[in-house]
């Protein structure tokens, strides 16, 4: 307390004193009966008071081990002080228990300065804040304190760190290490792609010391999570000390391709690491895989009967698997490949060994319609058809090659140029297909009775229309003017007579039967479009007691497999 105001306070009541015991003789006393007054100067000088905390301290939010503040954000401070001699006052926030007032103006800290506000009216809340800084320890102590600026003796009021939750410390989180990100690139579909981040976290205060890593299928954020959600993330981590690890598990079907990864590390607070591997891209690569042939057949199993002159749309189908999908272009080229056994895949697998009698090679293919529905399929099935010509190499009895029999091969390759082939197991025949056409016809002309085509002179020619080498069975009917009833006038079938030979004459020409008769033509194997082909002469006699007229009749020339040696 001022001394000088207490010896003033006692001078003011020994004079007030005075005077009430002078004013007392003046009533009292008979002989006095006029007073006289005078006025008496006061003064007073009131001392500075230190501002007091009337609210708070706290922190505006919680700062803890468990809420701690990330480096980069605020701490704010709110509190209200009341001046006793109404002035404005500052709030500081110091790390020691230790400020000094300063006249006029802020206090300041002695050591180190958390925050300090602006001048606020007495009574009202005054805030500061300090933003959190990587150099920062996890956990702060501080100190508040509420001082006012007067010009000539400010004064701060003792400190108080606040309580509990929001009292000091306060806490700050440091972003986690993230310097390097690797995984096991080159995977093949149904096998699982892992990441694995060289991150830690410096802080150590319980659960602040675990990091988790999240990887992205695009570049961006929302929060701690990727920007489209979970369809746009490939995996992410449980909470580790360090070095934390996820892995996708690449679906069974899926396309080869290049897919990028976006990593990120977060810790137990989820917040994000800050450095230059945050947010970088570490790609990954699904593997081609080599597609798989399966269930392959000729013609449904069951022999081939060839088309006369003609082809014969045979069927080679097979199945196809891929682990990178049937569709979408995956399965580049399907080729299927029909070939005699002698000949074997190896001498039937390109083009440029095309041949029709025995060699169809890369055969287009389509798939069945339904047998491949999507990315996710990785099945399809195929059918390749072939238009087999009708001299085809026969393979059953008594031909070339009774000992073999068609085979095919279904192959397939990728878009990446990956193949594979498979043989059917069990092959089909090729069965004889006998057949002939003739061309030409018989007219005879006009003969008297006794006269004959002598030499033969009319011809008729043989073309093969099948798969086999060819003699000819020759019958024949009576020739009558009313054919086929022949009741008048009739020319027995046996005055007709043919050769193989030009120039052969009517007496040594064969005798024409109603029996079929075979003639070896000798005719070999057609090998393509233009077979070679025989002749065969014709010639008739007019018999003694023919009657004159317009003789008609019907002679059969037949198709015969002829003898393998001729072929």
């Amino acid at each position: 307390m001022n001394n000088k105001f207490v010896l003033k306070g006692y001078s003011i009541g020994l004079g007030l004193l005075l005077i009430v015991l002078f004013c007392s003789l003046i009533i009292k006393s008979p002989y006095i009966w006029e007073v006289s007054a005078d006025n008496v100067t006061t003064s007073v000088t009131v001392g500075n008071s230190a501002p007091s905390f009337t609210a708070g301290p706290t922190e505006s939010t919680e700062s803890s081990s468990t809420n701690p503040t990330n480096v980069g954000t605020n701490v704010t401070w709110q509190a209200t002080g009341t001046d006793s001699n109404s002035e404005d006052y500052y709030l500081v926030v110091c790390s020691t228990d230790a400020v000094t007032a300063t006249e006029g103006d802020a206090p300041t800290c002695d050591v180190g300065t958390w925050c300090t506000s602006t001048a606020t009216t007495s009574g009202n809340q005054a805030t500061c804040s300090r933003t959190a800084l990587q150099g920062d320890s996890e956990s702060n102590a501080w100190y508040a304190f509420v001082c006012d600026g007067n010009a000539s003796s400010a004064s701060c009021s003792t400190s108080s760190q606040g309580s509990g939750a929001t009292g000091s410390p306060f806490a700050v989180n440091h972003p986690p290490l993230f310097s390097d990100i690797g995984n096991n690139s080159g995977r093949d579909p149904g096998q699982t792609i892992t990441w694995t981040a060289t991150s830690s976290d410096t802080d150590s205060d319980g659960s602040q010391d675990t990091v988790k890593l999240l990887v992205c299928k695009t570049a961006g954020l929302t929060g701690s999570t990727c920007d489209g959600g979970g369809s746009d993330t490939w995996c992410t981590s449980s909470l580790v000390a360090s070095n934390p690890s996820c892995g996708y598990a690449i679906p069974a079907v899926y396309p080869d391709q290049n897919h990028d990864a976006y990593v990120y590390v977060f810790d137990s607070h989820n917040f994000a690491a800050a450095s230059g591997t945050q947010g970088s891209n570490s790609s990954y690569t699904v593997n081609n895989v080599t597609p798989v042939v399966s269930g392959v057949n000729i013609n449904s199993g069951s022999a081939i009967d060839l088309t006369e002159g003609s082809t014969t749309n045979i069927d080679i189908v097979g199945t196809v698997s891929d682990s990178n999908s049937c569709a979408g272009g995956e399965l580049e080229t399907v080729y299927g490949y029909a070939y005699r056994s002698g000949i074997e895949y190896s001498g039937c697998d390109t083009s440029g060994e095309s041949n029709t009698n025995y060699c169809y090679p890369e055969i287009s293919c389509t798939v069945d319609g339904g047998t491949c529905t999507g990315d996710t399929d990785a099945s399809a099935s195929f059918t390749c058809t072939v238009s087999l010509q009708y001299y085809a190499d026969p393979t059953d009895v008594l031909t070339e090659f009774p000992t073999e029999n068609w085979l095919s091969t279904f192959k397939v390759i990728d878009d990446d140029s990956a193949s594979d082939s498979l043989e059917v197991s069990t092959g089909v025949e090729v069965n004889s297909l006998t057949a002939l056409d003739v061309t030409g016809s018989i007219s005879y002309g006009g003969l008297a009775v006794g006269q004959s085509n002598d030499p033969l002179d009319q011809i008729t020619t043989v073309t093969p229309t099948g798969n086999v080498g060819l003699d000819e069975e020759l019958s024949g009917s009576n020739m009558c003017t009313d054919y086929p009833t022949c009741s008048a006038g009739v020319i027995t079938v046996g005055y007709q007579k043919t050769a193989l030979q030009s120039s052969t004459s009517y007496a040594s020409g064969s005798v024409l039967t109603d029996s079929p008769v075979e003639y070896e033509l000798n005719l070999a194997k057609a090998e393509s479009g233009s077979p070679s082909t025989a002749n065969t002469w014709w010639g008739v006699l007019i018999p003694p007691g023919t009657v004159p007229g317009a003789y008609s009749g019907a002679n059969i020339v037949g198709a015969v497999k002829g003898e393998i040696v001729d072929w």
